[in-house]
């Protein structure tokens, strides 16, 4: 995991890594009978990561796409969000269209920037969230195409922003979902099986309303 990415996954004031990821991630291992460790690095090398097994799962709001399904294989999915055009109150984007021309803060790997660009998009690169959505404050991009949970979570800490968000559903509903190695499916129906129990017993949605403020671990 990315471990800058809250509340997904970053660091407290005391250096302890903290966030909705890093709960789930203990419970299903817990399940598991298993001992987490917890490897951080940049999203663009978090699929590389997986390819050199340099660790077994990325649990880091990974969307389930066609294309990352040719090489890996993914658990049962553990968020379920719309997406969000962001940029700068007054800005002329209100829908997917109108992203043609226009430059779109994102990291180059990413779900969002493969949208973005088929939208006729510029990318702007950029290695995180909280960078993008910097990079259109500061006027240097002129939008952020990412998830509404990402939003949500970023808002709430900063309510002064002069940011806005309008939900677009040119891409449908955005998914997270452990991702692993294509050698790793019998891990992966252990890591769903895992979060199955809970789902059903609870933690899940109580770890959602903590971390989010909202359940959104249902479709």
């Amino acid at each position: 995991m990315e471990g800058g990415f809250a509340p997904f996954s970053f660091r407290t004031k005391s250096g302890k890594l903290s966030g909705f990821e890093v709960a789930l991630a203990k419970d299903v291992a817990k399940q598991l009978k298993l001992k987490p460790v917890f490897v951080q690095t940049k999203f663009d090398s978090l699929i590389s990561g997986l390819d050199t097994k340099k660790y077994d799962v990325v649990y880091n709001d990974m969307s389930i796409t066609s294309e990352r399904q040719k090489a890996y294989t993914f658990g049962r999915e553990y968020l379920f969000t719309k997406s969000v055009l962001i940029t700068k109150k007054g800005s002329d984007i209100k829908t997917y269209a109108d992203l043609k021309g226009k430059r779109a803060a994102e990291t180059t790997s990413s779900n969002f920037s493969q949208a973005a660009k088929k939208a006729g998009a510029q990318i702007v690169d950029a290695p995180g969230f909280a960078e993008q959505l910097e990079l259109v404050a500061n006027g240097k991009a002129d939008v952020v195409l990412n998830s509404q949970d990402s939003w949500t979570a970023y808002k709430k800490v900063h309510p002064e922003t002069n940011l806005q968000a309008t939900v677009t559903n040119a891409l449908g509903q955005t998914t997270a979902a452990p991702m692993l190695n294509k050698h790793n499916n019998q891990l992966a129906k252990k890591i769903s099986q895992a979060q199955r129990k809970l789902e059903k017993d609870g933690t899940m949605k109580q770890l959602s309303e903590k971390y989010f403020g909202a359940d959104l671990t249902k479709k």
